[in-house]
């Protein structure tokens, strides 16, 4: 006799195969064991449509809703959820549509999704205090021989992306209450944003190349020195002061860390 773990894992394996697949441990006759294993099928795939929409409903409205929930019919079959969290099951999708063999002559659809999941990983990122004043203070006190070893902290709902193609004109002319000449430019070059939640809601923001490079530096968990390097590296005429300013008192930047 088949252990629970068996018939579990072969229930499941009939919910995400082809109509064919034997189902003879689900009773009553094969028929009729199909019916009910479509009907699972059915709920479970809507269900990942419904959570994937409300996450990606750009790359929804740019390749249509058919090709997006066969898309995510597959991505289903192919990266199990694993999390009773629908909210959270989106999370390799991007990764997914970049192997995604119907999606090939779509080359900037991956960062699009990328871009999207960001924002949703924003919305729900938890609440903190945000206090420049205090990172200033923190910064302003500590040793000369000891500034570069520090660790800056990112606000808790900074996310990082960059892609080769126009990613944040390709969203912005996908909301619904866009309004304006909606023509992109693939070739118009690439963006580098920072995507974080403030008082007015999500903010995405196009970086200077040498801002991005050390702001993922420092949400790596990088000293300040490494985060510089990084910086000056992407650009050299990166400025370490402006970049200080401009983050600390819009709130990115929310805590000083000894290393």
């Amino acid at each position: 006799m088949p252990s629970l773990r068996d018939l579990q894992q072969r229930f499941a394996d009939a919910v995400f195969a082809a109509s064919g697949m034997s189902m003879s441990f689900v009773a009553g006759g094969p028929a009729q064991a199909g019916e009910r294993i479509a009907i699972y099928r059915d709920t479970i795939h809507a269900n990942y449509r419904k959570a994937l929409s409300a996450t990606y409903p750009v790359v929804k409205r740019l390749v249509g809703a058919p090709f997006f929930h066969a898309a995510v019919d597959a991505y289903a079959v192919t990266i199990p959820s694993t999390c009773g969290d629908l909210n959270v099951y989106g999370d390799r999708f991007g990764e997914f549509v970049a192997r995604y063999s119907p999606a090939t002559d779509l080359p900037y659809l991956p960062d699009v999704a990328r871009l999207e999941w960001a924002i949703d990983e924003a919305h729900r990122a938890p609440d903190a205090p945000r206090a420049p004043e205090a990172v200033l203070v923190a910064l302003s006190v500590a040793p000369s021989d000891r500034l570069t070893a520090l660790c800056l902290r990112l606000e808790p709902s900074c996310r990082l992306t960059a892609s080769p193609y126009p990613i944040l004109r390709i969203w912005q002319t996908n909301q619904p209450d866009f309004a304006g000449n909606d023509r992109v430019a693939l070739d118009e070059g690439g963006d580098v944003l920072l995507i974080r939640r403030d008082a007015h809601g999500i903010s995405v923001e196009r970086l200077p190349l040498g801002d991005h490079a050390w702001l993922v530096a420092l949400a790596a968990g990088a000293s300040l020195g490494a985060a510089i390097e990084a910086a000056q590296d992407a650009d050299a005429t990166f400025d370490l002061g402006a970049a200080l300013r401009a983050h600390v008192l819009a709130g990115t930047i929310s805590a000083v860390v000894d290393g």
